[in-house]
């Protein structure tokens, strides 16, 4: 079978003499033999054609115009050629004019922000609503609160607004943070059909480079593990349900403090745990190893514990009702808990402070230390993204989770 070939250029279509004796710039597309054409809006006489380089002749009036026009235009289908070929996707020229002609919707910057925002809290995304409402108050004190166009936003522009940022004290993890999410922004702007791909500015101002996004190590080891266990604590204080909570996300799976917040007794199915995750919404399930197990007895106040109730009590289905009031409520606990883990990190002599996300490292890092398969827990709970990793986990039977789970005993 022959390769399949397609051209774009543009040509003076003499077929067609305008009122002014010129002819039309027409936009050829040829795939397979098929051609089809679609006006460039330009026009240009005979005379001032050049039909072997298929540009303005070097004395048209307008050559430099036209050039970056056609340019342009040219580049934009090939584009989407290549978009297409990357996608798999099999195309006529009809559908490559369509797609390339499609009309770009309008908004600013700031609108965008205000739908995304809304859209997160209507997902009940509310940390991450946050984050996209705090890089749009920084963006608009910037700009002086005057809305702008995604135009705008391009590579003289961020090199501004980072200088801006460093110049008010701001960390470069925090840089990094407000980069990402204009960059994903972008990104959403784009698929919505909001901005050209052309005026994306981070294939040239990129992030990666200019700051790590990579996570330190926060591992530590099952001794540090038997260390922790070993602290002895007043049942029902603070520091108590911090280190309950710590061992739990250890023992569970790596599970972070957010879903363990959420964890309804509803949740707990014939000794296992299934939920799904606040960030992602991917579905995950583990089977309770016996400190996991000992741990949430101690929180059943009777065989009939009621199937909406949390687990844990760091929410009240009374009080914490809507996803703000759960985001603020989990987060306030949460910065207590961190503090509690520092002091029993000290108390049990380990070197690395403890976080929550000490105990999520240390799962996937124990178990990567004891041999498991990459494929059940790859770098991305410590290096790169959990996307990947949650990916592999859905692709195991539970007998060979179960069975990866006790080397954490």
């Amino acid at each position: 079978m022959a390769a399949e070939y397609t051209t774009v250029n543009v040509v003076l279509y003499k077929s067609k003499v305008l009122s002014n004796g010129e002819h039309p710039l027409m936009i050829r597309v040829c795939k397979n033999r098929v051609r089809k054409y679609i006006s460039l809006g330009l026009s240009c006489h005979a005379k001032d054609w050049d039909g072997k380089a298929n540009l303005p002749k070097k004395n048209h009036p307008s050559k430099a115009k036209f050039d970056s026009i056609i340019s342009k235009a040219i580049s934009t289908y090939k584009d989407k050629v290549i978009d297409f070929k990357h996608e798999g996707k099999d195309f006529t020229p009809d559908v490559l004019i369509a797609v390339a002609n499609k009309p770009v919707k309008k908004t600013t910057v700031f609108n965008y922000f205000a739908i995304k925002i809304q859209h997160l809290k209507d997902c009940h995304q509310i940390g991450n609503s946050k984050v996209y409402n705090d890089t749009c108050n920084q963006l608009k004190a910037f700009a002086g609160d005057k809305d702008m166009t995604f135009s705008q936003l391009d590579y003289n522009f961020l090199l501004k607004f980072e200088a801006h940022m460093k110049a008010n004290g701001l960390m470069d993890n925090g840089i990094s943070v407000r980069f990402r999410t204009i960059r994903a922004l972008f990104n959403s702007a784009i698929a919505e059909d909001y901005v050209k791909k052309d005026l994306y500015p981070f294939d040239k101002f990129k992030i990666s480079e200019r700051y790590s996004t990579k996570t330190q190590k926060r591992a530590i080891t099952k001794e540090d593990i038997r260390k922790i266990e070993a602290v002895s604590l007043k049942t029902g204080s603070a520091v108590f349900e911090a280190q309950q909570y710590f061992l739990f996300s250890y023992y569970g799976q790596g599970i972070n403090f957010v879903d363990i917040a959420h964890l309804k007794w509803a949740n707990l199915i014939n000794g296992r745990i299934f939920y799904k995750r606040a960030k992602t919404g991917t579905e995950l399930n583990f089977r309770l190893p016996l400190p996991a197990q000992a741990i949430i007895e101690h929180w059943k106040k009777s065989d009939n514990s009621d199937r909406d109730d949390y687990i844990f009590p760091i929410l009240n289905r009374d009080v914490h009702k809507t996803p703000t009031q759960q985001h603020n409520r989990i987060h306030k606990v949460l910065t207590r808990v961190n503090q509690d883990l520092k002091d029993i990190g000290k108390e049990a002599k380990i070197d690395i402070p403890l976080t929550s996300y000490v105990a999520r490292h240390t799962f996937a890092t124990v178990l990567k230390r004891s041999g498991v398969s990459t494929a059940i827990i790859s770098e991305s709970m410590g290096h790169q993204t959990e996307a990947i990793t949650q990916t592999y986990l859905k692709s195991f039977e539970n007998a060979i989770i179960d069975e990866a789970m006790e080397n954490l005993l």
